[in-house]
């Protein structure tokens, strides 16, 4: 292959990748070799917001419930599904009774009543914390007008849970797989208090592994298998042991060495590796856009955002940049995520947004936008994480709105993804690349992003009308699927009307994999894998 001669040239790089990350590194032949391209920001199931975090956590702590390949919900701590009233408000779950966490303790239904009320509590700051809007007094709760004791979620005894909605949530079981909600150990988490989830000496693990030697900054960590996890027998691998490389070429040279497990392609690399034998690719339900800070005057100007859109090129982008696999996209909502109850039809070809690249329709607004607001000089803040493909797709983002918008500079900022995060839930930025993965398959779990005071609204959009289309799908239309689809629909023709965001593409990760590690599973929607169920044969290894 033509990359071979790229390998001898980064040899060295990898040599010193593997003399700074191995000398720790077991010899045990059962442990998954895993690289990633970001660190881990946090521990904590509470506070997590990144999908890299959560991957992990998903592996520490088990929620009561778990989904498989195809999103489907299965128990996990919990015995069976949950016993539904007729109204759909009112769920009782019996949990098992056999699951304990890494200090003995057992898992009860206290411990993930004490989760939920830290999620709601507006202490916690727990930017996920407006998943629990439909339990009953949530509103209230989330607003600090009421303590979270009232929150719709008790125990009934050590191993019933009892949740009261306000409204009903078609997608409440998939909540119930989520990261997010599950339980914690209340005495363990208060006596660490802040220190809780900074680094794995301060969690505790009652899922199939724990995580070990992460520091809470450092880009190497462990997943160890926790032989007292109730399923233990049933998990096959000793654990993994992870580094995180940010240099692509690195990581394929370590892969072509067999040193590792894994190498995500992008770019170039997946054109140079197209036809090979251990290329998989996986579509996520996930979008890439842009984030646009109307607090910044040029921003709040509708025709500014606007001639945005018109001078970037999201195909070009999807499949010469991005290169793997990605396919441009004109709504916030993925393609395959959720369809139209009555004709089966995708949410994407029924939103019929047509992409918007016109580079000389781009220069015309521009040339108004400087009418309206004249300056001597005109500038905005890009945000970026610093890893290589990120900052590849933040130099083309950059070139194409220079060249396109003649006069107006753009300058890039690189910061590692934790703080690429930080700056953006503290509104320090312009412009920011950002995505987002569906933690549940349903259209509201990307067009609530927009709604007025979203936490992660960090753009500050907000529209009435927009607000009132997602209250009455959560409402007034909860219970009829096809007037809730519409007003969905409704939602995402006016957000793109606003130009509230710039979406990009949607993703599909392209990956080498070893042949040795069989059985992961892969989700296209929510954490994106899980080791729990893979093996591995040393004999297929090459």
């Amino acid at each position: 292959m033509k990359f071979k001669k790229l390998a001898v040239t980064v040899l060295a790089s990898a040599a010193l990748v593997l003399s700074g990350c191995g000398q720790g590194q077991s010899q045990n032949q059962n442990v998954i070799r895993r690289t990633e391209l970001q660190e881990m920001t946090t521990l904590d199931s509470t506070r997590v917001e990144d999908i890299q975090s959560a991957n992990y956590i998903g592996h520490m702590q088990d929620p009561l419930y778990w989904e498989d390949e195809n999103n489907e919900v299965h128990p996990a701590l919990a015995k069976e599904m949950p016993e539904k009233s007729e109204d759909g408000l009112t769920y009782t779950i019996k949990m098992r009774d056999d699951a304990k966490w890494s200090n003995g303790d057992p898992v009860t239904a206290h411990d993930f009543v004490y989760a939920v009320q830290r999620l709601a509590n507006p202490e916690t700051g727990a930017t996920y914390a407006y998943l629990v809007e439909n339990f009953e007094n949530a509103e209230e709760v989330l607003k600090g007008d009421r303590p979270v004791e009232d929150l719709g979620v008790k125990a009934l005894d050590d191993y019933t849970i009892e949740i009261k909605l306000s409204r009903p949530t078609p997608y409440m079981e998939h909540l119930l797989a989520f990261t997010t909600f599950s339980p914690l150990n209340q005495k363990y988490v208060e006596e660490k208090g802040d220190a809780y989830g900074t680094n794995s000496d301060n969690v505790l693990a009652n899922g199939p592994f724990k995580v070990e030697d992460w520091d809470g900054t450092g880009l190497n960590w462990k997943l160890v298998k926790n032989d007292d996890y109730y399923n233990a027998d049933q998990v096959k691998v000793d654990g993994a042991e992870v580094q995180v490389i940010k240099e692509d070429s690195t990581t394929v040279n370590l892969f072509e060495n067999g040193e590792v497990d894994n190498a995500l392609l992008r770019g170039e690399l997946v054109r140079q590796y197209s036809d090979h034998p251990h290329l998989e690719y996986r579509p996520t339900a996930s979008t890439y856009y842009i984030e646009l800070n109307q607090e910044n005057p040029l921003l709040a100007n509708k025709d500014f955002r606007e001639a945005l859109n018109y001078a970037i090129d999201n195909k070009e982008y999807a499949e010469q940049i991005k290169a793997d696999g990605s396919v441009p996209l004109s709504t916030l909502v993925p393609n395959d995520l959720v369809h139209n109850p009555e004709t089966g039809e995708d949410f994407t070809k029924d939103a019929a947004i047509e992409p918007k690249y016109d580079p000389e329709k781009a220069k015309e607004l521009w040339e108004k936008v400087q009418k309206e607001l004249p300056q001597d000089s005109y500038s905005i803040r890009l945000l970026s994480s610093d890893d290589e493909g990120s900052k590849q797709v933040g130099e083309y983002l950059q070139g194409q709105i220079q060249n396109n918008l003649p006069g107006l500079k753009v300058d890039l900022i690189t910061v590692p993804g934790k703080n690429r995060i930080a700056q953006q839930n503290a509104g320090d930025f312009d412009m920011a690349i950002s995505g987002w993965l569906a933690d549940y398959a349903d259209a509201s779990n990307f067009l609530d992003l927009f709604t007025t005071g979203h936490s992660n609204n960090h753009g500050n959009y907000s529209n009435p009308a927009y607000d009132q289309l997602l209250e009455k799908a959560d409402n007034e239309d909860a219970n009829d699927p096809q007037a809730r689809y519409n007003d969905f629909i409704e939602a995402q023709r006016l957000l793109a009307a606003d130009e509230a965001t710039i979406v990009l593409s949607q993703k599909q990760d392209a990956e080498l994999r070893n042949p040795r590690v069989q059985g992961i599973t892969y989700r296209p929607v929510g954490n994106e894998f899980d080791i729990r169920t893979a093996t591995i044969d040393n004999s297929a290894n090459e």
